[in-house]
């Protein structure tokens, strides 16, 4: 909560320094920075969306464990009616004897059997007159409701839903990683906008200390202690002080567009960074031992690796038996014979259906080592790349112990150019020293200035980098 209020914040006071010309900067610290990079950038949002999508497609999976409700209906209309002509007959009747039905045949008086056309000929018929038959279809229908649920699928569902977790993992650990990445990016940018702020200042210093020296030559020329060629020279040395001045406002102006693109702020908004920023980092000596195990790339590979090894149960299911039930309960009405329905009722019924794959010439063979070749290519590639990250980790390492070594060295190096400096013109303003020498000190100086400005900034870049590489950023 206490971020979400910073975010809004921040970007509110940014769009209110954009709209008024000549309100405070913006003044925002790293933290703060990288606050609002996080919320504002696009890589992040679609990061964010492909996890909530992988989320979704793992609770749909999910769903193929429960039993499925469909209902269904059909109906049918047609205009054709099926007629069948009967022409009727004679059926004959046939008596109980003791229980039994037998033959009622007529005999002559002698008692034999009375055959006509070799036919033997019954006492009694029923006499069936001819009528036509009519089978109406229209407006017939068929609805119900129905219910499905595997019972065994060779363990396809299963190994789909372990994938699926896999996935919305995966989709986690993309998003960790794109936010370090974003991270780096106003890292650096906030950091080239905090070294072109001290080179500004350090480039006003210098102006201002040549200016005092113009005013002191001045003086020292109205009593003959100073040569025209001594005003030349510190001229051309104020020339390209102010040359040096204007390069850094302009390097300035740059890397703060540049911080505003990162942070997704209108370019036109002007920031002012927070000095606490300024500490001392650990060098990686004072640090744990540390592996590349923590990073979100790392821990991707993991997973793609896993994911790999479920995809082989996945294609073992397809060779596996299949096994299913379906119940259902239904109702028809319909098919009219002489106007009266044949179809008026319902009923339940109930469905197990197997599949047992028999032969396929060697197909789930094949797949199935296919699946595993696979899986052992994704080993490889985790092997492969970790070595790689562990290299990384080192060559940041020696970059962060090298740029801390640099920033004590040109911090050495500023001192003494700063007491060089100032013992110059001490001397020059008794007239112990030329104003050559003076204008070369000041040089070392702004030279050594700038040199320990980008090597403090190379120094905290270099430790993000460390951060990213071992996974802490």
């Amino acid at each position: 909560m206490k971020r979400i209020f910073l975010i809004i914040f921040c970007v509110l006071a940014a769009v209110f320094n954009t709209a008024a010309q000549g309100s405070a900067p913006l003044k925002v610290s790293l933290e703060q920075c990288r606050a609002i990079a996080l919320d504002s950038s696009k890589v992040i949002y679609h990061a964010m969306l492909a996890e909530e999508k992988a989320d979704y497609d793992r609770k749909a999976v999910f769903t193929n464990f429960l039993p499925k409700f469909s209902a269904y209906g059909y109906y049918l209309y047609t205009s054709n009616t099926l007629d069948y002509d009967f022409p009727g007959g004679a059926l004959p009747i046939y008596k109980n004897v003791y229980g039994n039905l037998v033959p009622d045949l007529m005999t002559d008086l002698a008692g034999n059997v009375v055959y006509n056309n070799g036919i033997p000929v019954f006492n009694q018929y029923a006499v069936i007159p001819p009528l036509t038959l009519s089978i109406d279809p229209a407006n017939t229908f068929v609805a119900g409701i129905m219910v499905r649920q595997p019972v065994f699928m060779g363990g396809k569902i299963a190994s789909a839903y372990s994938m699926a977790k896999i996935g919305t993992q995966m989709a986690g650990l993309n998003r960790e990683m794109k936010r370090s990445e974003v991270i780096v990016e106003v890292d650096k940018a906030y950091w080239l906008l905090v070294e072109a702020c001290q080179l500004v200042e350090a480039a006003e210093s210098f102006v201002e200390t040549v200016e005092g020296m113009q005013e002191v030559a001045a003086n020292a020329a109205e009593v003959g202690m100073a040569t025209s060629n001594d005003m030349l020279k510190i001229k051309v040395q104020y020339d390209n002080a102010r040359l040096a001045l204007a390069k850094a406002e302009n390097g300035k102006k740059l890397a703060m567009m540049n911080l505003c693109h990162c942070m997704g702020i209108p370019l036109t908004t002007t920031i002012e960074t927070d000095g606490k920023d300024a500490e001392i980092f650990p060098v990686p000596g004072q640090m744990e031992e540390v592996s590349v195990e923590d990073r979100a790339d790392f821990k991707l590979l993991q997973k793609q690796a896993e994911l790999k090894k479920k995809e082989i149960a996945f294609v073992r299911s397809d060779f596996l038996p299949q096994i299913g039930i379906m119940a259902s309960y239904g109702y028809s009405y319909g098919i009219r014979l002489q106007g009266d329905p044949l179809l008026d009722r319902g009923g339940f019924g109930l469905v197990a259906s197997v599949k047992i794959p028999i032969f396929a010439w060697g197909e789930g063979y094949f797949k199935i080592k296919s699946a595993r070749k696979e899986h052992s290519m994704a080993l490889s590639e985790l092997r492969r790349m970790e070595e790689l990250m562990v290299l990384e980790k080192s060559k940041n390492e020696f970059a962060l112990s090298e740029a801390a070594m640099l920033v004590e060295m040109t911090g050495s190096a500023l001192e003494n150019a700063e007491c060089n400096l100032r013992i110059c013109q001490d001397q020059y303003e008794t007239g112990m020293e030329t104003a050559a020498n003076v204008l070369q000190a000041q040089t070392q100086w702004h030279k050594c200035k700038s040199d320990y400005i980008k090597a403090v900034s190379e120094q905290r870049l270099a430790y993000t980098q460390y951060l990213k590489s071992i996974g802490k950023l």
